[in-house]
């Protein structure tokens, strides 16, 4: 049974050490982008994505700089990762503990209230998919049982969107709906009154399951730029079905190249789309891993009004359904991990 244990924040598990998705630190003791990504090897230019090896190599550099920030007196040898999604966070985990040659486990989870409690494990690269979040003892354990020190030579990396915050298949309905909220200002900023809200639910359910990640890479700004096409009239939803099944489409930088062809000549969307396009293809380019700009600027004013708005003793069951929380099994495993001095 759930339970509220009142209020905390993300700093309490790891102070200031976040990493952004653009692998910016927000720590002011560690170096900016473009010092990361040269001091790491790579072009101040492109930001990898976080399914690219590149990015494992960005990621690990920046722990190793964090371990002598802090002043450890060892050099990181173990990874935990912790996420909900085996395509983007499994593939991060499997990348950093590929080229870290670490002892790793990682630990995924979409939970799954309406089912019995289960487990799977790939040994191969350790990896712990559950449908209850629960399940991070059991997973912790494991780890314990597989040799890993899980002290000051062990780094901890949590996933945040859906993991930390909003946990899948619990909580994270009420991010969607913010998420949501953000697309539907952006989109009658964009279109108009030409804006059909209803058609444009209807593809972002479909457009949002895995099947479809080739083209939008799970990347909310481009499932919503793609559904932002398909709603001005640009390209049809079922010529992206027929495209993706055919093997014709299987990227977004394919599909932006598709919206420049249909665009010449073609006054559907107007300025204001002509505006939001040049910019999601500019920062496409330079590998901006959030190039709607406009969506996540509102998706961030609508994800602020879903915080803390719930009155204090309120009914678990309410909290959860609507306001984005902390999860709890996270919290307490974290703040564990961090009292054994795990970075």
């Amino acid at each position: 049974m759930l339970e509220n244990h009142g209020w905390g924040k993300l700093s309490d598990l790891c102070d200031d050490l976040v990493v952004y998705r653009n692998l910016r630190p927000l720590d002011d003791r560690l170096p900016d982008r473009r010092v990361v990504l040269r001091k790491a090897g790579l072009s101040n230019d492109r930001t990898p994505r976080k399914v690219d090896g590149e990015y494992a190599q960005v990621a690990l550099w920046i722990a190793r700089e964090a371990q002598k920030v802090r002043g450890a007196s060892v050099n990181l040898q173990e990874l935990l990762f912790i996420g909900d999604t085996l395509y983007n966070d499994g593939q991060a985990y499997r990348n950093m503990k590929k080229v870290s040659g670490w002892q790793s486990a990682c630990f995924i989870c979409s939970e799954a209230l309406g089912e019995e409690p289960s487990s799977e494990v790939d040994d191969t690269d350790e990896i712990f998919c559950a449908n209850r979040w629960s399940a991070l003892g059991a997973w912790i354990g494991r780890a314990r049982e597989q040799g890993m020190a899980l002290d000051s030579q062990t780094l901890v990396v949590i996933d945040i969107d859906k993991t930390a915050l909003g946990a899948k298949g619990r909580n994270d309905k009420v991010i969607d709906k913010a998420r949501l909220e953000g697309i539907y200002r952006t989109m009658d900023a964009v279109l108009g009154d030409d804006f059909d809200r209803a058609a444009f639910e209807t593809h972002y359910a479909e457009l949002n399951h895995a099947r479809y990640h080739p083209l939008t890479a799970d990347n909310q700004d481009y499932l919503a730029y793609v559904c932002l096409v398909i709603n001005a009239g640009l390209i049809d939803f079922d010529e992206v079905v027929s495209e993706m099944e055919n093997g014709s489409l299987d990227n977004f930088e394919q599909f932006l190249r598709w919206v420049d062809t249909r665009m010449m000549g073609n006054p559907l969307g107007g300025e204001s789309f002509r505006q939001v396009h040049e910019s999601v293809v500019c920062s496409v380019r330079i590998g901006d891993p959030t190039p709607f700009k406009s969506f996540r600027r509102q998706e961030f004013i609508s994800t602020v009004e879903h915080m803390g708005v719930t009155q204090d003793g309120a009914a678990v069951e309410e909290v959860i359904a609507q306001e984005i929380t902390l999860t709890q099994e996270i919290f307490e495993l974290a703040r564990w991990l961090r009292s054994e001095h795990c970075l």
